[in-house]
């Protein structure tokens, strides 16, 4: 019975999240075409570029961290000046990896008290049942765990570290036996390794009653590039996919198993990412030229804020200002904003491809 009750939870979030998503994705659209400029849909704050794994997926780790991250009260000052800049009061939380800050819990907290709605992105390895509590006591809205398989060996070779699924997998059931207020997503990259099992992991996610299910694209390690060490991001070789065993090349496999996520999704399941970029997948790994085509919806939607408290419009372009000396309304609707958007229009970079571009 709890099973079921769980499973029927999870696909009533999915069908709401799937409607909220199709409506702020259309008003996104219809703006960007008519070059109208909202206030910031998000916020998202990388708090940190420090991790504990050693992903093939992304090149932080291969730089040391940089000593001139925001201190504890610098973050809270910033949170205090985001406090009434998007339309949505939402702000996510990442790094790197978050939780490797020892000061992670206030920062949420504080969030929480200039009345943002959180949501916490990890790779599960620090989260165990005493943080899960921790987490859930500040009132964590939402967390999402990095899950690249069901199978160990296939999630423990994505993440570069041995033991990360058993951990995941630990906390998942944690999470599903008790009752907590905080919500619990999954963000899985699909992978050659991987791709065959992206609709069974929607349907685990239906069964243990989670939030929902969000899927990424392979993307050059450049795009998740450490901020202290670059000014804006690397420029990744032009053929960066060739020979990478990340790369997807079983298409058809693909391509049966995005049919029957658009399946699972019309049916409830909480996938979260837009109907129209799941069918994008296919085509992207035919041919990753066609991120060039996809509208950059991002640098009109969401406000990023990265360790060093630089704002920024999107990962591939310079800074707009700094959250503790700029106006973060005046910067978003600045002379070099709107010249990044104007630029982003004809950006050819594949982090297009990016969640953060819904």
């Amino acid at each position: 019975m709890g099973m079921l009750s769980s499973s029927l939870t999870g696909r009533l979030r999915g069908t709401a999240n799937r409607t909220w998503g199709y409506a702020t994705q259309m008003s996104k659209r219809a703006m960007f075409r008519l070059g109208i400029v909202p206030p910031p849909f998000r916020i998202t704050i990388d708090i940190t570029d420090r991790c504990n794994l050693r992903c093939p997926t992304c090149s932080k780790w291969r730089r040391p961290p940089s000593r001139e991250e925001l201190s504890l009260d610098q973050w809270k000052l910033a949170i205090e000046r985001l406090r009434e800049v998007p339309l949505l009061p939402e702000i996510s939380i990442s790094g790197g990896e978050p939780l490797t800050r020892p000061d992670y819990l206030p920062i949420i907290e504080h969030a929480k008290t200039q009345g943002f709605r959180t949501l916490l992105i990890s790779n599960g390895w620090l989260v165990n049942e005493e943080r899960l509590r921790m987490i859930e006591g500040v009132g964590l809205d939402t967390l999402m765990i990095s899950l690249n398989s069901l199978v160990r060996s296939v999630h423990d070779e994505s993440r570069g570290t041995r033991g990360s699924h058993e951990r995941i997998m630990q906390l998942l059931e944690m999470r599903r036996a008790r009752v907590g207020r905080t919500r619990l997503s999954l963000l899985t990259i699909v992978l050659e390794s991987n791709c065959g099992e992206l609709a069974e992991m929607a349907r685990f996610a239906g069964r243990m009653g989670f939030d929902g299910i969000m899927y990424q694209v392979l993307l050059p390690t450049e795009v998740h590039y450490c901020f202290a060490a670059e000014s804006s991001m690397p420029t990744p070789a032009a053929a960066w996919y060739e020979d990478n065993p990340l790369w997807v090349g079983s298409l058809s496999t693909l391509s049966r198993q995005i049919g029957k996520l658009l399946e699972l999704q019309a049916a409830g399941y909480p996938i979260l990412n837009p109907a129209s970029q799941l069918r994008r997948f296919v085509t992207y790994y035919e041919d990753p030229g066609i991120a060039s085509k996809v509208p950059c919806l991002g640098t009109v939607s969401r406000l990023h804020i990265d360790p060093l408290g630089e704002m920024r419009l999107c990962y591939g372009y310079p800074p707009i200002g700094n959250i503790l000396q700029d106006d973060p309304r005046q910067a978003w609707r600045g002379e070099q904003a709107r010249l990044i958007r104007q630029s982003s229009r004809t950006c050819a970079r594949p982090c297009r491809m990016l969640n953060c571009n819904l």
